[in-house]
């Protein structure tokens, strides 16, 4: 497969019928759900060949097959191999990579993991409301394989694409990565430590990066966001979620693809003068 080449955008008409992000190559993890299903669409929108990667590839099935311009990839972010992989194949076929999305990510290191949260998080909720004190202690239940796994997912993940990723943006001439981080990494409220830890290395390694990167038209940004309208929100006890949004001044969750904007501003020219920095969509939850 070979690439089309960029159309100059010299004129508004142009910009209009040619997409912001025309004749790009882009690489999204995460890509068959939540906000990386939704930024590849918008991607693919606005003229970008997106490689789509997941570790769902029945989810990529679903959600892409009959997409124009996006082409999916079974991906384990955590195999460093894997990912070494995919973006020799993106070479070989493309000649080129304009954009990475960091998108891939999890909250729990399992289903068992994720449902202690949920109900340790309702019995404060409830606590709350009826005056009483609970204090969660996440500490003593997390297990060196649970941190470690959380860990190879949310961080040496993205360590991993962007490390795969450089050389080819670099023969390119440049290009942009965005890491997607969470609000958590910026705040402090109980949770498990795996989670603020791992998306805080994210924003860490988006400021390393962004400045070893820039000499090579490399932009490196992050952002952070609050509640986002995901499946994985939606499957929370509505009581969660209502007090989630109840801590930001927006009282509403994100949709993912008002998030895909924010990366879409990133990734594109109208963010060409960003690169180490940290944007927060989260309603206000961070300022």
């Amino acid at each position: 497969m070979t690439l089309t080449p960029a159309v100059p955008e010299t004129s508004t008409t142009a910009f209009a019928t040619a997409g912001r992000l025309h004749g790009k190559v882009a690489v999204i993890t995460g890509a068959a759900s939540g906000i990386g299903l939704s930024t590849a669409r918008t991607f693919a929108a606005e003229g970008a060949i997106v490689i789509a990667a997941d570790l769902s590839a029945d989810g990529l099935a679903r959600e892409h097959s009959t997409a124009e311009n996006i082409h999916t990839a079974p991906l384990d972010v955590a195999d460093s191999a894997a990912v070494n992989a995919l973006f020799a194949d993106v070479e070989a076929k493309h000649g080129r990579l304009d954009i990475v999305i960091n998108a891939a990510g999890v909250n729990a290191p399992s289903r068992a993991a994720n449902e202690k949260l949920v109900e340790s998080n309702v019995k404060s909720f409830r606590a709350a409301q009826s005056g009483e004190e609970f204090h969660p202690d996440f500490l003593s239940d997390i297990s060196d394989e649970d941190f470690r796994r959380v860990m190879d997912v949310n961080l040496f993940g993205p360590f991993y694409v962007i490390r795969a990723a450089a050389p080819l943006l670099k023969r390119t001439g440049g290009g942009a990565i965005v890491n997607v981080s969470s609000a958590a990494a910026l705040m402090g409220v109980p949770m498990p430590l795996y989670y603020p830890a791992s998306k805080a290395g994210v924003l860490g390694m988006t400021r390393g990066a962004a400045a070893e990167l820039a000499p090579f038209n490399i932009r490196v940004n992050a952002i952070a966001p609050g509640a986002v309208d995901t499946p994985l929100f939606r499957q929370q006890p509505e009581e969660i979620t209502g007090m989630l949004i109840g801590m930001q001044p927006i009282k509403r969750p994100a949709t993912p693809e008002e998030i895909a904007q924010t990366l879409l501003f990133l990734s594109s020219e109208a963010g060409a003068y960003y690169t180490g920095q940290t944007l927060s969509p989260s309603g206000g939850l961070h300022m």
